[in-house]
């Protein structure tokens, strides 16, 4: 999934400057199965303005000086960020290079087409499934044992993402499809929420503090 995509995808949840959407990336560990650097989502923060699918909706001071610009996503953009998604999960390659973005946005795709095409996939599996059996068995007799398990690896990868891909189309169609139950925690690190899951957990187990009784004034002798 491209930048482009991942921007307006972190957009729907609200309006952000580029470090916050840059913030929400890194916390859903993209940089795992796609590599965006800051320079990439820079310049594509620019292309969406130019295009009209995202605007400068307001500015705010930053505590070492200069200006920080949030973004909104526009209506041209929400268009834009559906046609781009669905045709992410068209698309044919390795399910960690095409669908791990995606799915981090699942539940804004038109489920209807995401099923259709999950079957188009599963189907495209079990073509390379067939194929790789009798190619196997020609180079039996003269492959190395290296090349044997590279062969083996391939084989199990596919049928371990035929199997992952159909318990997916399964959640679709049923419509088993949820949000995160609390989006306003995803701008947050994961060393934020440790760091407030021990302040709460300390704070539980204190005692109650006592309230301090107020020692009674002694009154002064009349001279």
């Amino acid at each position: 999934m491209k930048a482009r995509a991942l921007i307006l995808g972190v957009l729907h949840r609200g309006d952000f400057h580029p470090y916050e959407i840059m913030r929400r990336i890194e916390n859903a560990m993209v940089e795992c199965y796609i590599d965006v650097d800051v320079g990439t989502l820079y310049y594509a923060i620019n292309q969406l303005e130019k295009d009209g699918l995202i605007v400068a909706r307001s500015h705010e001071r930053v505590a070492r000086g200069g200006m920080r610009t949030i973004y909104a996503i526009t209506e041209e953009g929400r268009t834009e960020f559906r046609e781009l998604l669905h045709r992410q999960f068209d698309e044919e390659g390795p399910v960690a290079q095409t669908l791990y973005g995606a799915l981090l946005f699942l539940h804004l795709a038109d489920l209807s087409r995401v099923e259709e095409s999950l079957r188009r996939r599963i189907a495209r599996l079990d073509d390379l499934i067939a194929k790789l059996g009798p190619i196997r068995k020609q180079l039996s007799p003269v492959i190395s044992t290296g090349g044997d398990y590279l062969l083996r690896h391939i084989d199990r990868q596919r049928q371990l993402d035929r199997i992952w891909v159909t318990e997916l189309l399964a959640d679709v169609t049923a419509r088993k499809v949820r949000d995160v139950p609390n989006p306003n925690a995803l701008g947050r690190t994961s060393q934020d929420n440790a760091h407030s899951d021990a302040r709460n957990t300390a704070a539980s187990a204190m005692p109650p503090k006592k309230k301090k009784k107020k020692a009674a004034k002694k009154s002064r002798p009349a001279r």
